[in-house]
Parts: structure tokens; sequence; C-alpha cells
């Protein structure tokens, strides 16, 4: 089947036989009602003379008798050409020359004129006519009724009106049954040839799927009117055989103007069916055209002028519209309900325009907390809406690829902390090693016993490093297991200022302890003690010496409030976001031991026990504020 869709023959023959049998169909329909309409299934006995067909003619040729032979006929000074179409009446109604008999009588039986004679009829008709015209409309008789009976020849074998109709219902009335069983196979046939020629239409030899050839280019409405005026054309000429041929002239027109029709259909049905295939049967329109590239005009018009602008086009436009109305809904009540319907109608457009409004606010709330996979249905969304809807979506999107970089290069970033410091760690722990073997031999250099010293220094050094790499990669990546516990702040800073009492003597810092009432938090008290272990070793470090370190401990409300301030040694020419990054120091010159990583490990600590730790840098004032809730 796919084969015979895509040869031409196969459809050039498809094409004609179609043609053939739509007229066998069409003209067989025709003849079936045309036969139905003159009786012939009416009875066995058909007989032409009880045919509407006869009946038409009889009386086409009574009122031609009375209206224009008669008048001729009762003229009292006839000129010459009224006595040439005399004589033209009498030959054309002669006995040799017609089928039809007459008698005109009048009022009182006398006959004024007539034809009729000696001869067999079939059928016979009476008419009575009033107010006699001449051919120029005179008024000739108005007193007098005059009766036209007419009769039909039987048999019929003059060549007149009545020939060709007869002969051709004698013969449909012989085939009445023959013609049902021709139409309805035709009919069969010319669906099944049409369906063919649909599938078929779009396919072509060698070529996958539908191709438009470039008929099925053209616009469609403009195919449509192009086809209308060729079918219109087509008939014209057929004309000729009504004017000029007869009874039979009018059956050859009918016939070709129904070929003429079903061709031009059959070409839109093919074309329309392969453009529908294609998908572009609606597009390839000049209506279309022209009215996308007018909308597209106007959007653009529309669409440059600021939405303040467009708000205050559309109130005046709707207060006009709103005030004609009123006006003339006094006067009119069609006004008055079309100002009702106008203004409902605005109604229900606000009410659209705030249910969007609300839907663009869900979503932007969606992304405001956090849920950029979220994305705005833009669907039902309309005008300036729809537009700040996809940017929302838009911005939801990049946030989203911002977040997922921003993770990626994080883990990234742990991952290789981890990994280098594990490579790191192995060669270190034998340097450690045998530098302590060099400690444990009895060396005479004092030179190379400063070298080992420094090994043992430097290498002691290194060695914290790795560990606090891998303590700031498990920190920042949630791999801590911890234990929370209720932990009783002042108790614990008492505990840490003891530990580091000696070493905050030696930097010659005093610390100054506030606590304002119970203060006690839900942590883990070894990282707690992480935390403030690095924090105090920062303190130790980079403090101004004779300078005091304050601790101090705030509840308010579900809170504890943690606060440790110390003046640095050195100016902070650095932000605080700055200086809890990894591996950034106070100390830009780096001349003090540290690896950077501290704070920024108490920072990721304190976030794992569900705390806030914040770091602010105002002049040399350094100051850590670490935020939990009550125990």
């Amino acid at each position: 089947m796919k084969k015979l869709s895509a040869n031409l023959g196969v459809k050039i023959v498809a094409t004609v036989l179609f043609l053939l049998c739509a007229t066998a169909s069409l003209g067989g329909v025709a003849a079936i009602f045309y036969m139905a309409d003159e009786g012939v299934y009416d009875r066995q006995d058909y007989s032409y003379y009880d045919s509407n067909a006869c009946a038409r003619v009889t009386w086409s040729y009574a009122s031609d008798v009375y209206y224009n032979y008669l008048p001729l006929a009762l003229a009292e000074k006839p000129t010459t050409e009224e006595t040439f179409r005399l004589e033209q009446y009498a030959a054309a109604f002669s006995k040799e020359n017609t089928n039809f008999f007459f008698t005109v009588t009048d009022e009182e039986g006398h006959t004024v004129l007539t034809n009729f004679a000696d001869e067999a009829f079939g059928a016979k008709e009476v008419y009575t006519f009033d107010d006699l015209y001449d051919e120029n409309g005179d008024l000739l008789d108005d007193s007098t009724d005059y009766t036209v009976t007419a009769y039909v020849k039987d048999p019929i074998t003059a060549d007149d009106d009545y020939y060709e109709s007869y002969h051709f219902l004698t013969l449909l009335d012989s085939l009445r049954y023959t013609v049902i069983a021709i139409a309805v196979t035709a009919v069969l046939l010319t669906v099944l040839l049409f369906l063919f020629l649909l599938t078929a239409a779009g396919h072509r030899k060698n070529v996958d799927g539908i191709s438009l050839n470039l008929f099925d280019r053209i616009p469609l409405d403009f195919l449509v009117c192009g086809l209308f005026l060729l079918a219109m054309v087509g008939v014209s000429p057929l004309s000729v055989f009504w004017n000029n041929v007869g009874f039979f002239g009018e059956v050859i027109y009918i016939i070709g103007a129904l070929l003429i029709c079903a061709l031009m259909l059959l070409l839109f049905s093919m074309t329309f069916a392969a453009r529908v295939k294609a998908g572009q049967w609606w597009q390839n329109t000049l209506i279309y055209k022209v009215g996308h590239a007018l909308k597209k005009g106007a959007g653009t018009i529309f669409g440059s002028i600021p939405l303040l602008w467009k708000t205050v086009l559309g109130f005046c436009a709707y207060f006009f519209f709103n005030l004609i109305c009123v006006t003339q809904a006094v006067y009119n009540g069609f006004f008055a309900m079309l100002c009702f319907a106008f203004n409902l109608a605005v109604l229900f457009g606000l009410c659209f325009f705030v249910l969007q409004l609300n839907q663009l606010k869900k979503g932007g709330e969606r992304i405001a907390g956090g849920d950029f996979e979220t994305k705005i249905d833009t669907s039902r969304l309309r005008w300036e809406i729809k537009k700040y809807a996809e940017t929302l979506n838009d911005i939801g999107g990049g946030m989203s690829l911002a977040v997922e970089e921003r993770l990626k290069s994080e883990r990234l970033k742990a991952e290789l902390i981890t990994n280098v410091s594990h490579d790191i760690k192995t060669p270190l722990t034998s340097i450690i090693n045998y530098v302590d073997l060099l400690k444990k031999e009895e060396m005479e250099n004092d030179t190379a016993k400063e070298y080992i010293d420094v090994l043992d220094r430097q290498s002691t050094r290194l060695k914290k490093l790795t560990e606090d790499l891998v303590e700031a990669s498990k920190a920042a990546t949630g791999n801590i297991a911890f234990q929370p516990e209720g932990v009783d702040v002042a108790e614990f800073l008492n505990q840490l200022l003891a530990e580091y009492d000696e070493a905050l003597q030696k930097q010659q810092l005093q610390p100054v302890v506030s606590v304002a009432g119970e203060a006690r938090i839900f942590a883990d008290g070894r990282l707690m003690w992480r935390v403030f272990d690095n924090l105090l070793n920062n303190i130790c470090k980079y403090s101004l010496p004779h300078t005091r370190v304050y601790f101090n401990v705030k509840t308010g409300g579900e809170t504890v409030v943690i606060t440790l301030k110390n003046i640095s040694a050195t100016p902070l020419n650095i932000t605080a976001d700055d200086l809890m990054e990894r591996f950034v120091r106070g100390d830009s010159a780096r001349t003090t031991e540290g690896s950077g990583l501290g704070l920024s490990i108490a920072k990721s600590l304190t976030e794992l026990q569900k705390g806030r730790f914040d770091l602010y840098v105002d002049g040399d004032l350094f100051k850590v504020v670490i935020v939990f809730e009550k125990a």
C-alpha cells in the first residue's frame, strides 16, 4: 500500500477513475432524484404524459400561445412584422412541427384560436387566463376570460420541446433499477478512490515522510479562492449547452459542471490532507501570515510601552467605553445590558489578573525559601505576568546551578584536602620518626643539633597542619559524629581558662569573664572544647600583650550568646569574611606559627552542632559571637 501511495502513475490513474466514478455517482444520484420527482418509481405503468416534465412543457407552450400567439391573431390591423410573426407561430404549431395542440375559447365557448387536429393525445390540460395584453404591454381585453385547452400528441413524433425529455425519461424508465445499481457502485468506488488519494497525498517515491510540492505550498485560503474561480471559469463555457441545445444541453451542462466541481474538490482535499499530515495547514494561509505579522508588529509596539503607560491606556479605554455605554443606557436597553456585560467582563479580567499575581507570589516565595528547583507554570499566565514568571524561573534555575556548582567545588576542595593530607601524612611520619632517632644519637657538632631541632619543630608544625586539614575537611562536610548533651557554659569556660592560664600569663593577657545568669546549652563537649581551643590559640598568638581578653555569656529568650573579644597585636587590614576563609591569617606577613584553619574549623564545628558563629573586626578589635539554643 505504501508503494502504491507513493507511485505517481497509480495516483494519476486513481484520479482519472475518481473523476469518472464521481461523475457517474453524481449523475446517477441526480437521475434517481429526477425520476423520483417525475413519478417514475411511483407505479409500474408509468407514462411520460403523467410526468412533471410533460406538464412543464405544456404550460410553457400554453403561456406562449396566450401571451404571444393569441394577441397577434386578434389584431385587427396587423403590421407587416406582426403578420410575419403570425405566420411563424402558425408554422411552429403546425401538425408536422409540434406535438402540442390547443384550442382557445372565450367565456361563451366560442373558439378564438386553435391548431387542434383529429389526433390521438396522451395528456390534456385546461388553463384559464384573464387580462389579455399585446406585445407592447398594452391591455387589449380585461372583460373576457380565455380558456386554453392543451393536448399532447400520442405518440410524440415531432422534434419539439417534448421530444428530448420524452425520449430521455423513457430511457430512464427502462433503466430505473439499473441506474440505482450503477449509482451505488459508483458511490462506493468514488469513496474508496477518494480515501486512497487522501492517503497517498504528500507521499513521494524514494522520499520518507510527507513531502509538499509547489501546489501544496500555495497559501490555503488563496488556493481556495483560486479553485473557486477556476470552477466558475470552467463551468461558464458550458452554459452554451444550456441555452442552445435544449434538454440534452441541460444534461451536458450539469454533468460538465459536476465533473469540474469534483476535480476542484479533489485537488483541495488532497492538498489539505498533505498539509494536515505535514502539520502546516494553518500556518500556510494568508490570513495567518497577515494576522501573525500584525500581531508581531502590535506586540513589538505595545511591548515597547512601559507597564505604567499600558495601565494608563487600558484605563482610558475602559473609562471612555464605559462612559459611552452609561450615557446611552438611559435611552437604550441594549446599551444597559452591554454596559453590565462589559463591566462584568472587566471584573473577571481583574480576578484573573489577581490570580496570576498570586501564583507569581507563591512561586517567588518558594524560590526565596531556597526551593530553586521549583518552576512556575506559565501555560495559563498572560501578558507581563508571564514574562515576570519566566524571569523568576530563570533566576531559580540560575541560583540552583550556582548552588550546585558551589557544592561541587566544596566537595572537590574537601576531597583534595583529605587526599593530599593523607598522602603527606605517611612520609611525614617517617621524617618525624627519623628526627626522633637522630635526637637520641650523641652529636658533638652543635650546629647539627640546631638543624635537628629545626627539623623537629617544623615537622611537628607540618604534622599539626595536616591534622588541621583533615579536621577542617571533616567539619566542612559534616563527617564528624557528635553526641549532644547539656553543657554548663560557665563551668566550661572556667575549665578552659584553667587549661590556658599558663599560656595567657606567658602572653601577659588578662582574662575577664562575665556570666549573666545560668547558661546551659545543648552541645557536644568534645567538639565545643575544640572550638574554644582554636579560639584561645588564636588569642594567645595574635593578641596585643598587656591587654584584656573578654569572655561574656548572656542569656536572652531561648538562646545563649557567648562573646570573645581581644585586641590584635597587628593591624587587622582584612575583613571578617576574608578572615573566616581557610588558610587566611590575621598575620599577613605569616611570621607566626599557624595554618589559618582554626577559625574555619571552629565555625564548621559550631554550625555542625546547630549553633551560629559570627566574626566581627573593628579596627584592632577582634570579636567572636557564638549563639546556641538553651538546653
